[in-house]
């Protein structure tokens, strides 16, 4: 059964009834039925009394396998009210995903009506709060409501209204993550929240409710969970500093552990699933207690893990970080392939494609890119990590070493195939870490290969590899590139997808104008401007080369840039060597611009990219 990815919208005011006024909906995405289901179950919140605050707040409620995020705001009093729902999944419409998206005004439109909302479409507006959950007035305020969270299990804990709200509810939550699976019972917390309510009654509900009402009173610690809590929130700024640090925090550096609380908690049947979509077959993954896998190198193959029970937690973080998640493409039942773990244990996964004719020189790009990371770093407080260390090595000592060190040609990808190259975590100075998967596409007609096509379903940024030494040759351009156009826009995904334009193996237009401008510029830069510059150089130079149909992906794509780029800075070939050396040149640079456009790098220079 597929799953969605989508996020429905609503949109409440007052209006005119034939019996006077009302609060209801004016647009929506939903179906009538379904609407009337969310009206019914979120109707006490959708807006505070009419003499509540006329400042922004939200409710986010949790309902087991459906969440609901309400934007409210009244400006005016009661009557000039207006309510706007996010309605989803509550798989994909988590509180963490609530809370970054606090200050985004939704509600983009098609033509006068709403538009469902696809899940990576909301990665460029997404903004953490950990710097402001980590401040010494949050935490302060966080061990008291955290210790009366782990008391409550499931119920109501009232603070009265605070700037600091949506600061704890970020600490709680991910705190709260910390703790996801009880060890004894292996069940989930699951958290909902309203940082506004001026009303004393309250529906009843399941899960840990917090709200910030006006009339209650700043909580005292818990006198049976203080200690636990305030061993939790110090583990809790323990972890973020050793991230920060570049180390790899020991989960529970103070030993602490958590009494059961008095309620019971629910069922391992409600457990909450957190769903992946695998980049190589495109089917959903459970990650929330999927089944461990560890590569034996010895037999070259994979093998169930089995983490004992007598583990240390340290023990427990070392096997878990080498292992690995099995998925079974259902088109394919006899076949299975391997993720690591950590690929969704982070923000959401970002996956890029190489594309281009069979000898475009994609491969080469993709492994220069990945050299010049290893040798000098993605540059201005980017950090990155293999998120395979085995299958990293091994395509380092096959691949990068002999073609950077020995100027050995890399054999073309194999027809008929999409190749996982390698999976790096990408860290943007001190926000979320995101992983980033590298496919190379094989080239050739991608509608003979199913496989090409079921990645373009999951695809976020592809890098489109121009032949430097096929311009003027062909004036249709490179069929890959028409394909995969004509595959996304098919599937309604064209918009959503970012595309970098690299003119490879420049090396051969050194002498033309502007490729001899840009062939000198630097490399590993974010520079907004400069983007813009070299996208319009190289797009009015191959229109002058009549080359306009390579320009095709930045015409038509929403989000695009062109750039100068060489692998090898030679194109002389002998006994399958590089005669002059191989000297990578600008390669980066497409990549750094990609991770921008897809929300992975969200400076204000980064919004800027592709725009």
């Amino acid at each position: 059964m597929a799953v969605t990815t989508v996020l429905h919208q609503a949109s409440y005011s007052w209006q005119r009834t034939r019996s006077g006024t009302a609060f209801g909906p004016v647009r929506s995405t939903l179906a009538a039925p379904e609407l009337q289901r969310v009206h019914r179950r979120i109707e006490h919140w959708l807006r505070t009394s009419p003499s509540g605050s006329p400042g922004l707040s939200h409710f986010y409620g949790n309902f087991d396998r459906d969440a609901v995020f309400v934007r409210r705001v009244q400006p005016r009093g009661g009557r000039s009210a207006i309510s706007h729902l996010l309605v989803g999944p509550s798989a994909l419409l988590t509180p963490r995903l609530a809370l970054e998206l606090r200050d985004w005004q939704w509600l983009p439109t098609q033509g006068e009506h709403l538009a469902p909302l696809e899940i990576r479409a909301l990665d460029q507006y997404r903004v953490s709060l950990d710097a402001e959950a980590h401040s010494p007035e949050a935490l302060a305020r966080l061990t008291p409501l955290l210790s009366h969270v782990l008391a409550t299990g499931e119920g109501v804990v009232e603070l009265p209204p605070s700037d600091y709200a949506y600061s704890l509810l970020w600490g709680l939550q991910a705190i709260l993550d910390g703790l996801a699976f009880d060890l004894s019972r292996r069940t989930r917390w699951k958290l909902t929240f309203e940082t506004y309510d001026d009303r004393p009654a309250l529906p009843s509900g399941s899960g840990v409710f917090v709200r910030f009402r006006t009339g209650a009173k700043e909580p005292a610690s818990h006198p049976v969970y203080a200690s636990v809590a305030d061993q939790l929130v110090a583990t809790y700024t323990h972890r973020s500093a050793a991230v920060r640090a570049g180390a790899d925090p020991d989960p529970h550096p103070s030993g602490a552990h958590m009494p059961s609380p008095v309620p019971v908690r629910p069922s391992p049947a409600s457990v909450t699933s957190k769903l992946i979509t695998c980049p190589i077959c495109a089917s959903t993954v459970d990650w929330a207690d999927p089944a461990l896998y560890r590569y034996d190198p010895l037999m070259g193959s994979y093998a169930e893990l089995t983490i004992p029970a007598t583990a240390s937690d340290t023990q427990r973080a070392q096997m878990m970080r080498t292992a690995f998640v099995r998925c079974v493409d259902p088109e394919e039942p006899g076949s299975a392939h391997y993720l690591p773990l950590a690929y969704g244990q982070y923000g959401a996964p970002a996956v890029y494609g190489f594309i281009g004719a069979t000898k475009s020189g994609k491969t080469h790009l993709l492994t220069a890119m990945i050299g010049q990371m290893e040798k000098h770093g993605l540059g201005f407080g980017l950090r990155h990590r293999p998120l395979t260390l085995a299958g990293h090595k091994s395509l380092i000592d096959e691949q990068v070493s002999p073609f950077l060190n020995k100027s050995q040609v890399i054999e073309q990808t194999r027809l008929g195939t999409v190749g996982l190259v390698d999976v790096l975590l990408i860290r943007d100075g001190e926000g979320e870490a995101r992983p980033i998967a590298l496919f190379d596409v094989a080239g050739g007609d991608l509608l003979e290969i199913e496989a090409a096509r079921k990645f373009l379903d999951v695809v976020d940024g592809l890098i489109f590899v121009v032949n430097a030494a096929e311009l003027g040759q062909d004036e249709l351009g490179d069929r890959t590139f028409n394909t995969v156009l004509e595959l996304l826009e098919g599937s309604g995904r064209l918009a959503e997808v970012s595309a970098a334009v690299v003119l490879c193996k420049a090396d051969l237009l050194r002498f033309d104008d502007p490729v001899t401008l840009w062939m000198r510029q630097e490399d590993r830069v974010l520079d907004a401007q400069a983007s813009l510059n070299e996208s319009a150089d190289v797009y009015a130079y191959l229109r002058a080369r009549d080359a306009d149909a390579w320009t095709r992906p930045y015409r038509e794509g929403r989000k695009a840039t062109l750039h100068v780029a060489s692998a090898t800075g030679s194109d002389i070939v002998v006994d399958k060597t590089f005669v002059r050396g191989v000297r990578p040149c600008r390669v980066l640079n497409p990549l750094i611009s990609l991770m921008a456009m897809t929300g992975v790098l969200t400076s204000p220079e980064a919004r800027k990219i592709g725009i």
